[in-house]
């Protein structure tokens, strides 16, 4: 199966009924805390400023590229599917945000080094290995010299999780083909020739659970059973070979 087979295949549960849903919150699944858990992400491990020209891979329906667009210089979401573009549009436009349907493993319509900050907010895990790592060649490719690519991501070693992978009471969620260890980001992201800066480990937003998730979840060897997401800074290994910085 080649790489435009595998999108196609990819695309049939992401159509408007689903990116209808999205953002949605319920009591567990996501809710107002799971959410304050991904806008610290981005505001902690990207540090948006008005300089600063952001893309979103996987927009999906714009919620965070509306969010981010008061606070930067320029953002561009993009998405695979056609039905999340048209919606995100449909959302409301700014003069400083645009959006394009595109593969974000095959970015082309953009120049090299195009971008300050990047984000990936609930996308990874719909991504295989291979998806990744053309992913990640184009992180490395468009981002500016000191520039750093922010992710957030569900974490296979927390116990849900675990369940999910083995099919015990829980199912997988449904487009989650690709959930993984930190650990297991760690080497991906190496082999790209790119480096971990800093992670956030984040307990479960299911209520009461998550009081005690957050207070063991940083012990060593039994926490990582209860570290449900992970937000992820990554950075260009070698910034001289990137130029300068735009702002430099």
């Amino acid at each position: 199966m080649d790489q435009r087979e595998e999108i196609q295949i990819m695309k049939q549960p992401y159509d408007s009924t689903y990116y209808e849903k999205l953002n949605r919150f319920n009591l567990i699944g996501n809710n107002a805390y799971r959410e304050r858990q991904r806008l610290q992400t981005i505001e902690r491990l990207c540090l948006p400023g008005p300089a600063d020209d952001f893309l979103e891979l996987g927009c999906g329906s714009g919620h965070y590229t509306r969010w981010l667009a008061d606070g930067v210089r320029k953002i561009v979401g993009v998405d695979f599917s056609e039905a999340a573009i048209e919606k995100a549009r449909s959302l409301g436009m700014r003069d400083n945000m645009q959006y394009a349907v595109a593969d974000i493993c095959s970015l082309n319509l953009f120049r090299d080094h195009s971008f300050d900050k990047i984000i990936a907010i609930d996308v990874m895990e719909h991504l295989s290995d291979e998806q990744l790592a053309g992913a990640l060649s184009e992180v490395d490719r468009l981002l500016r010299a000191y520039g750093v690519f922010v992710l957030f991501t569900p974490s296979r070693t927390h116990w849900i999780e675990r369940l999910k992978h083995r099919n015990i009471l829980l199912r997988q969620t449904v487009g989650h083909i690709g959930v993984r260890t930190e650990e297991e980001y760690r080497r991906i992201v190496e082999r790209q020739g790119l480096k971990i800066k800093e992670v956030i480990r984040y307990e479960t937003c299911i209520p009461l659970l998550r009081m005690i998730e957050g207070k063991i979840k940083d012990i060593s060897l039994a926490g990582k059973f209860f570290v449900s997401r992970l937000g992820i800074a990554v950075t260009p290994i070698n910034f001289s070979r990137k130029g300068p910085s735009r702002r430099a």
